[in-house]
Parts: structure tokens; sequence; C-alpha cells
């Protein structure tokens, strides 16, 4: 009995360490990337040769998006600078380049490691859409501090653009865990 279980520890050890390819890959997009001074366009592109971990927010959020942010920080300080960091903004009309500008300072981005984007409605969900496969719903007309609904996933994008893994970003262990892999990433050159 004790080596039929060793046996199936064993197997379900080597079950959970198998690496697992890309989960999907990101397809061309267009965005802005706003900095500190100036806007800059922003696409797939950018994102080959670096490891990414990417959030999606909404400058006025009254939800997780602080949250999220001071998490992504946190990770940004415990992981080498190779890898960059993405937020997108999901509310196209209320993140306008300043409030981004505002939202980076208060969280202490690093401008040449954590880029934030924002696009039009269709790009942003496009991107979300198709790229992340992650759900996006916009309503106008909701209190700004309500305006959008999205995932708090963290999602960690290998050096050729393609998704490795989606983390819950409210998740002390989730959070240990992309930490984790984008090391890995990075050991292994993916």
């Amino acid at each position: 009995m004790r080596r039929t279980f060793l046996a199936f520890a064993a197997l379900l050890a080597c079950a959970c360490a198998r690496k697992t390819g890309p989960l999907a890959v990101l397809p061309e997009f267009a965005m802005t990337s706003v900095g500190p001074y100036s806007t800059a366009a922003f696409g797939r592109k950018d994102l080959l040769g670096k490891v990414w971990i990417a959030d999606f927010v909404f400058t006025r959020c009254a939800g997780p998006c602080p949250m999220l942010s001071t998490r992504l920080s946190k990770l940004g300080r415990e992981l080498p600078p190779s890898v960059g960091l993405l937020t997108v903004a999901v509310d196209s009309e209320g993140d306008t380049p300043e409030r981004l500008r505002g939202y980076a300072k208060r969280y202490g981005a690093e401008p040449d490691r954590w880029v934030f984007l924002r696009g039009t409605p269709s790009e942003t969900y496009h991107l979300l859409y198709a790229g992340f496969r992650l759900p996006l719903s916009v309503n106008p007309s909701a209190p700004e501090e309500q305006r959008a609904t999205h995932s708090s996933r963290f999602v960690l994008i290998d050096r050729g653009g393609a998704i490795r893994g989606y983390y819950d970003g409210l998740s002390d262990s989730d959070n240990a865990a992309i930490a984790r892999d984008a090391r890995r990433l990075l050991e292994v050159g993916s």
C-alpha cells in the first residue's frame, strides 16, 4: 500500500511540474503607450523579446484596481528589471493620458519598465477579447467609479508574445506563482 501511495505521489509531482505550452498568442494590435511626458504607438512587436506581466484597470475604479496596481508594483520590485509590467486601461473615455500619468506616478511606475496602454473602445475590446481572452464591459452611463467591469487576472506573457498563464491578481499565492513562473521564463529564454 505504501509503495502504491509513493508511486502515485511521484506521478502526481511529475504531472504538476510539467510545463505547458502557450495558452494563446497575442494578435497584432495597435494602442497608445502613455509615458510621463509623451505618448507613442505600441503594438505586439513592442512586447517581443521580453517577459511581461499584464493587468487591466481603470483610473477612477472604486473596486479592485488600486489593489491590483499595488500588487503589480510590488511584483515589479521583487522581479528582475528584465520583466516588464503592462497595464491596459479599460475605460477609453475616462482613462486620459493625464489621468494615466497621475495613476502611474501614484504607484511608483518606472517609465522604462512599466507601460500604460490606452486605446479606442474597439482597440481595447479587441485586445482584451481576441488577445487576452478576458471579459470587459463598459457602461458609459454608470457612475465613473463603476464604469467598467473587467478581469482581475494578471497575465504572464513570454518573449514571443504568447500567454503562458492567468493568475488571480488579488491572491497572495497566485502572485507568488506568477513571480516564480516569470523567473522560469527568464531562465529558459522563451
